[in-house]
This record gives structure tokens, sequence and C-alpha cells, in this order.
């Protein structure tokens, strides 16, 4: 009774992580075991304990009811990917053979004919069983190799209480407590099969979970400088609300084009990881728009002074980068002030008129916007 407990209330706390059918039919099926145990083991043998039957007629219900389950939680229990054909759907024959064993158990008391129905029933459904046991090991099924080795001793003892009862027309001798112990090493070894797969099926899970994580991650992540590309971006500063950057800038290589046309874009994309890698400090979070064109959010109170020192750092990158390029990389860069209320949208957009009047007056440079604020008082008193 311990062993079926532990085994049943563990099946139920798996299923809602799996939902994997076979592990209510699990439930169901060690549910019957215990009802038979209950039904073998606390009473004495003779007494009348429902509609006329005694301790060992219902505990045949109950064994019968067991067995109905179990084609079901077999058909159900094989791996997914084994072609059993016909022989799935035989497996579900076997529900109703043990509910019709459990009927005819009830109903010999009247009438003995039911008795050896019972027998027959419970007979052909260990042969629809065995059978596609069998064809499921032939597939290499690994569900079918370990069920073989705990359903070997059931079976067997079915077939010798099978052919003893037909032959000396009485009940095997220490049946109940064959049928027990065979029952004990079922649920003991299925219940390790059943721990075992759940162990598989969570690695799968998570390896699964893995891969679509490090998908999302490549969607933004820019691949030739490994910073963050414009969706990077626009995650980033939605979901990072602990902290506010204080100032942005938008950096650009100057006369880029001239690289690539004299040295080649092998060339230029060794220029691009420098420049990336030049704009990386702490208290900054940099990514990349397109091209040799680069944002950065600046967190420290000083944002101008650090966006100017990133800036200029570009160029002794590149020069230690790329030591065969005797052409000099400078950048300039467009900056503006963030206030809680700006979206980053609207300071790109500032930040980029700055560029371009950086780019206007002569390269080589940073020019700082600030957003237009309109003013709280008259002109008559600000004046």
């Amino acid at each position: 009774m311990g062993i079926a407990i532990v085994v049943s209330v563990t099946s139920l706390a798996l299923y809602p992580f799996v939902r994997r059918s076979y592990l209510l039919w699990c439930s169901l099926r060690i549910a019957c075991f215990a009802a038979m145990t209950i039904a073998l083991l606390s009473f004495g043998p003779g007494e009348n304990l429902f509609g006329g039957l005694d301790n060992r007629a219902l505990g045949e219900v109950a064994l019968a009811l067991g067995v109905a389950c179990t084609g079901p939680f077999f058909a159900t229990y094989v791996e997914r990917h084994i072609d059993l054909a016909h022989h799935r759907r035989h497996l579900w024959y076997i529900l109703p053979l043990g509910i019709f064993a459990a009927g005819a158990t009830l109903l010999g008391g009247n009438w003995p004919i039911f008795h050896q129905l019972h027998d027959f029933a419970l007979l052909g459904a260990t042969f629809l069983l065995g059978n596609s046991l069998i064809a499921a090991i032939r597939r290499d099924s690994r569900v079918a190799k370990m069920q073989s080795i705990v359903w070997g001793p059931l079976v067997l003892l079915g077939l010798c209480a099978f052919a003893y009862e037909f032959f000396a027309r009485e009940t095997i001798p220490h049946w109940p407590r064959l049928v027990l112990g065979a029952l004990s090493f079922d649920l003991i070894v299925t219940f390790l099969g059943i721990m075992n797969g759940f162990g598989r099926v969570k690695l799968e899970r998570d390896r699964a979970l893995a891969n679509i994580q490090a998908a999302e991650q490549m969607m933004l992540i820019d691949p030739l400088t490994n910073i963050a590309n414009r969706r990077g971006l626009e995650q980033h500063f939605a979901f990072d609300t602990a902290r506010h950057p204080s100032g942005l800038a938008i950096i650009d290589c100057d006369h880029f084009k001239r690289v690539n046309d004299t040295y080649g874009h092998e060339v230029g994309d060794r220029v691009l990881v420098a420049a990336a890698q030049a704009l990386r400090s702490d208290d900054v979070f940099v990514a990349r728009l397109g091209g040799e064109e680069f944002v950065v959010l600046i967190y420290s109170d000083d944002w101008q002074n650090t966006a100017e020192k990133a800036r200029k750092r570009i160029t002794q990158a590149v020069s230690v980068a790329v030591p065969d390029m005797n052409l000099p990389v400078t950048a300039s860069a467009g900056l503006t002030a963030m206030s809680r209320s700006d979206a980053l949208s609207v300071a790109m957009n500032r930040a980029d008129k700055a560029l371009y009047a950086a780019k206007e007056a002569g390269r080589d440079r940073s020019v700082s916007i600030a957003e237009f604020q309109q003013a709280k008082k008259p002109l008559t008193q600000a004046a």
C-alpha cells in the first residue's frame, strides 16, 4: 500500500508538468490494485462484504479492473514515434475485456459459467498485451523492453493460475500473496521507468527552451559586432526600468565608405568591430543601428563627457586592431540629454539632428542638442 500510494501520488503530481495521459492511467491502475490489496488482506476469508461476495471475489474484481487499465496505460506509455500500427488499437481492447472480467466475477456467484468467462477474458487481455509488447520490442521501444521485465512475473503467474484453475477447478495456492508480490515488483520498476521518462521529457523541454532563448537572443544581437542591434536596443530601453539613461549619443564613423572602397569590406568589418568594442564602458549600453552608426545610452551623471571619451576611443582602438590600415578613422557624435518622459525614438531623433550638425561643422567632433522646453512663465515675467 505504501508503494502504491507513493507511485500514484507521484504520477498525479507529474501530470501538470508532462501532460501525458499514461500518468492518469497509471494512477487509476494502481488505485485498482490498492483496492485489491485492501480486499485480500484486510478481511478474513469467507466474509460476505458486498452483494454476497467475499474478499477474494472483490479482490478478483479489482484485479480485473487493474488489468483493464493496463492496456490504455501501455498504449499511451509507449514512445509516440514507435509505429505499433494495429497493436496500439489492440491495447485499447484490453479495457472492455478487463471490465467484462470484473462483471463476470460479480455474476459468478449465481452463474458459475461466468467464472470461466472471467478467466478467458483475462487470458485474452494477457494475449493482447503480450503480443503488443513483443511488437514494440521488435521496433526497439525502450519502454517495452523495461515493461517486459516488469510484467514478466505477472504474465507468468497469470498463465500458471489459469492453467491450474482450468484443470484443478480451484484457485492456485497462496494466490493473493503471489499476486501482491508480483504487483509490488511491477509498481517499483514502473515507477522508476516513469521517473526516468519524466527526466528525459524535462531534458528535451529544457533543451527546446534553451534553443528558443538562444534564437531570441540572436535576434537581439548584431552578429558582426556582438553588441545589441536596434531591436535589442528597444527591448533594453523598454524593460530596464530600474534605471533611466541621462543622455544618448549617436556616433558615426567618418568617411567609412573610403575604408571599404580602399581596403575592402573585410577590413571595414574589422574597423566596425573595433569601434563597437571601443564604445563599451561602465554605465553605458551600446547598440549598432546599422552600417557604421552606433547608439550609446549613457547612465552616468557626466553623460556628455562619457560620450565624448567613447567617441575619441574609436580612433585609437581602430589603429590598434587594424594596424595594416594607414587611413585614420575618426567619428562624429550627436548628443542629447534624456528625461524620464523621453521616448527612445524622440531622443534618437534629437541626437540624429545633432549628429548631422557635427558632420556639417567638419566631422570628428560632438555636438549636443537639448530638448526645447516651452517657458512656464510669460516672457514678460521671464525678462
